[in-house]
This record gives structure tokens, sequence and C-alpha cells, in this order.
């Protein structure tokens, strides 16, 4: 590591403003898409995620003992979930409408699934940009295999886990699944899922805060 990666990894805790103001956006359209659903969203994993999310970007960069374990299966399951539900629009390419409530204009259809899926990925590139020092200094402390595993696929995968024995049919029939058996549907989601995890870890959470 050069004087230069040092003195980056060991600027002061930078204000925690903007993550505050990214955890209530996310709070407002959890409650938002909650009650113009009728709770129906609670069945979807997208919400669960957006959940994770929410916790993440609520705890203070200060709370080193707990960040890396929200951080790692956070991360990785932004750019899980993105994959994934690209491959749910291959699968069925109707999906948003056919789980929008009814009367919903085509162009708020739109921004929600933006919204959702791609706001997660932003949040987390520009959080490696403006904190790659605090969360290196909570990460040095813990770094080892289990923590390397929940980072990478273990903790996001649990909680993909929790959703499927919560909700019988979770996945294909949820997400009314056209184009391939729910069979295929499933074993693709869960191989996209794991790759992606893994090769964010490999390529960000890896590199800038373990090593």
């Amino acid at each position: 590591m050069t004087s230069g990666d040092v003195d980056k990894y060991n600027k002061p805790v930078p204000d925690e403003t903007d993550r505050r103001w990214k955890f209530y956006a996310m709070l407002i359209s959890l409650f938002w898409d909650i009650y113009t659903s009728q709770a129906q969203v609670l069945e979807h994993l997208t919400l669960w995620s957006w959940i994770l999310h929410m916790l993440y970007f609520e705890l203070p960069l200060s709370s080193k003992k707990i960040l890396p374990w929200l951080h790692g299966p956070s991360l990785s399951g932004a750019y899980a979930l993105f994959v994934m539900y690209v491959w749910t629009l291959i699968a069925n390419p109707n999906m948003e409408f056919d789980l929008a409530p009814k009367g919903r204009s085509d162009l708020l259809v739109y921004i929600r699934a933006l919204w959702f899926h791609l706001f997660p990925v932003i949040m987390h590139y520009l959080d490696t940009k403006n904190n790659a020092a605090a969360l290196r200094r909570a990460y040095q402390p813990q770094k080892g295999l289990f923590l390397t595993f929940w980072a990478s696929v273990g903790g996001y995968f649990a909680m993909g886990l929790t959703w499927e024995a919560c909700f019988e049919g979770a996945g294909a029939g949820t997400y009314k699944v056209t184009r391939v058996s729910p069979e295929v549907y499933v074993n693709v989601s869960k191989a996209l899922g794991v790759i992606a995890c893994v090769g964010i870890f490999s390529s960000v959470t890896k590199p800038k805060f373990i090593d």
C-alpha cells in the first residue's frame, strides 16, 4: 500500500448528513410502496432488500463492530438484486405491470422500477467513493474467513432464503414468470445472484476494505 493509500484510508469520518437523507428517502419510499400496494409488496424480495439497505444507511459509520456485517450483504445484495431483476424481466417482460396496483400510470411504474432496483446500486457507488476510509477501518479488525463469506454471499442469501421460507411459492409464482419454467427461473436467479455477489465482493469489498 502506497503512502497515498494510507492517507486516503486515514481520513476523518466524513459528515453523515447524506446518509441520513438516503435513509429517510428510503423510509418514505417503503411506506409509500406498502400503502399503495395494500402491503402486497411485502412478499417481494425487492422490499426485503430495500429494508436491508435502510438498516445499513441508518447505521452510523462509527459503529465499527456492526458496520461490516450490514455493509457487505447490502452492497452485494444491491448488485445481485439488479442482475436478478433484469433476468426476471426477461422471464416475464410484463412483470412490473402485472404487479402494479390497478390504475397506476405507466410512467410511475417505470420510475418505481428504476428507484427500487437501480437507486441502491448508485447509493452504494457513492458510499464507497465517499466513505472508503471509514468502511476500511470497520472491516480491518474483523476480517477473516467468516466475514469474507458473510460479506460476499452469505449475508444476502441468508435473507433470501428467509424470504423463500416465509412466502410459499416465492420466486416464479410471485413474479408470474411465463417464459421459462419455475425451476429454471429460480435456479438461474440464484446462480446470477451468487455470481453478482462474488463479483462485487472481489472487485470492490475485498480490495478496498479488507486487503
